[in-house]
């Protein structure tokens, strides 16, 4: 994640270096028990894969195949290892939920429960008919430290129209992306196992996905946060290419000048086991020293425990890190050299992103309070003027922009409204939003765009949007509003809560609707929806409702002055 976020990050008494998947109560873990009364056949309902054969659940006009194995469990001698193809199994699998999320790690509050280490799993969101349809496979976000396939279980507006939704989970935290020179290959490659099971997952599709009704030859890649990272980072593997055809990148451009290189990856990773909650184990472990069979042999409670942990507390940020395998050199040269895998990309960040940061920052000292103090009139949680001149300060010395230009020349205070109290919070979150998200996105559509490859560009800007974190007890604890938050616009795509009202709900078919017509053909345009012209055109699509302008053209220097791209933070570069 982006240097960004220590603006919010170091005054937090919660950790705010998430990237989250959404994980609302109304979705979490949902499964689905017996049918739902679509009348499909029961030889619908199972299908053969390459491995065995799965019965799915009838949901009306979607079935749903739950925890498909697409790798082996990546325990014992498979830890840390590339993903392997799963056992053969005899007996129709049936399976009614999600398989279980890989570990989790770190102090979100989106932590999926029920984690495990056999975690490599699948489900399939198909609609009636035999196709072929046109192919969505989802990634999930969640700071590769969180998350999982299960909260994303309902797709049923997306697979509506006419296309297959896959969701699939892969290693999270230290079981996905520690390196180590004890876990070199035989080619000196280490790390980004969980790039790895994804890449894996991608394969699975395009070998099986044909038994579903789904046209193995149109395969659109799509994720937010860390799941949209991870689809930036399969734009530029080579060993990516081939397995899909589409991506769309949602608020997923935020490290690109973070990537570590093999020999700083492998530095954190021995800084992971030198960690306190590690010495005790292994020291048991590993009398001689750390080797790969004595790291493998550790128990699961050691690894789910003081190794994610200490992971955790190592690597605050993980990223796909320069590995030698996934990615030779790091994302940005890749695409500056123009070595990347050229498809047809939809990109684009939400307008406020950084304000989910600061919720949550805030209700961690609410809820950390004795009492928990969860009035929203108490505005004694807000931040100061003074944390914001500390902020700037932090910001200006990782990233060069001398302090007092942020403080009183691009972000001043009177920039944000009347509401002196509020005012700090605000110029805090755009600050972080800009450097972090809504830039680096720009700077890769320009990027994509400068070589004459397809790309759309868009901003999820709906300030009415439900609040991704805050409602304790159906009341509302948070001095602010979120606006069009980070994650803000998954619900728009994904069944995971009532939107509420009817503008929202027209909002919501627009965004289906632009996503499944790209998925289908590479242009997001459909008849009925406004023109979503082509980046390259100089505009972007506002995705808004209809209150507040509704969905429809931006130039990109009204979003790049905005924002301050070509000014603040002109030095950003991809």
């Amino acid at each position: 994640m982006s240097r960004g976020f220590s603006l919010v990050g170091r005054a937090a008494t919660v950790s705010c270096v998430l990237v989250s998947a959404l994980a609302l109560s109304a979705c979490a873990g949902l499964g689905v028990a017996g049918s739902t009364g679509g009348g499909a056949s029961a030889s619908d309902l199972t299908v053969s894969t390459a491995y065995g054969s799965v019965t799915g659940v009838d949901r009306g006009a979607m079935r749903s195949f739950f925890a498909i194995p697409y790798a082996a469990p990546p325990v014992g001698d498979l830890r840390w290892r590339p993903p392997v193809p799963p056992s053969p199994w005899s007996v129709a699998r049936a399976e009614t939920v999600s398989g279980a999320s890989c570990l989790q790690t770190g102090g979100s509050p989106f932590r999926a429960g029920g984690d495990s280490e056999d975690c490599l799993y699948l489900d399939v969101h198909a609609p009636e008919g035999k196709g072929p349809f046109p192919v969505m496979v989802w990634i999930h976000g969640g700071a590769f430290q969180t998350g999982g396939a299960s909260g994303y279980a309902d797709p049923s507006d997306l697979t509506a129209r006419g296309v297959i939704v896959v969701a699939i989970n892969y290693r999270l935290g230290a079981a996905g992306f520690l390196a180590h020179p004890a876990l070199r290959d035989a080619d000196g490659d280490v790390g980004n196992y969980g790039m790895m099971d994804q890449q894996a997952a991608l394969a699975w599709v395009r070998s099986n996905i044909a038994s579903f009704g789904g046209d193995p030859s149109n395969v659109t890649i799509f994720g937010e946060s860390a799941g949209g990272f991870s689809v930036l980072t399969h734009l530029a593997s080579s060993r990516s290419k081939g397995l899909f055809d589409k991506a769309i990148i949602q608020s997923g451009a935020y490290g690109v000048n973070d990537q570590l290189t093999k020999a700083q990856n492998e530095a954190r990773g021995e800084a992971t086991l030198a960690k306190s909650q590690m010495t005790a184990a292994l020291a048991e472990a590993c009398p001689s020293g750390v080797t790969a069979e004595c790291l493998r042999a550790l128990p699961e409670p050691v690894v789910r425990g003081p190794l994610m942990t200490a992971y955790a507390s190592a690597v605050a940020n993980p990223i796909p890190s320069v590995d030698g395998k996934v990615l030779p050199r790091s994302i940005k040269e890749i695409f500056a050299s123009g070595d990347d895998n050229r498809v047809p990309v939809v990109n684009g960040s939400n307008e406020d992103e950084n304000l989910l940061f600061m919720a949550i920052t805030e209700l961690g000292r609410r809820t950390a309070a004795n009492p928990p103090k969860l009035d929203p009139q108490d505005r004694s949680f807000l931040m100061s003027a003074g944390v914001y001149v500390m902020g700037a300060r932090a910001m200006s010395g990782q990233m060069g922009v001398p302090a007092a230009d942020l403080t009183d020349t691009h972000y001043p205070l009177s920039r944000f409204g009347a509401d002196e109290a509020l005012r700090p919070t605000l110029a805090m979150a755009a600050a972080g939003t800009d450097s972090t998200f809504s830039c680096n996105g720009l700077n890769v559509s320009r990027r994509i765009a400068s070589r004459g490859a397809p790309v759309y560009m868009y901003e999820f800007r709906d300030q009415t949007a439900l609040p991704i974190v805050g409602t304790i007890e159906g009341r509302y604890s948070v001095s602010f509003p979120q606006g069009a938050a980070h994650a803000a616009e998954l619900p728009y795509l994904f069944n995971m809560a009532d939107l509420g009202n009817a503008e929202r709900a027209k909002l919501k078919q627009a965004m289906v609707g632009y996503w499944t017509s790209f998925a289908r053909t590479g242009n997001p345009n459909e008849r009925g929806l406004p023109e979503w012209k082509p980046f390259a055109s100089g505009a972007l699509q506002a995705l808004d409702v209809e209150s507040a302008g509704g969905v429809g053209s931006m130039p990109v220097s009204e979003f790049s002055a905005s924002h301050l791209c070509d000014t603040a933070w002109s030095r950003l570069t991809f």
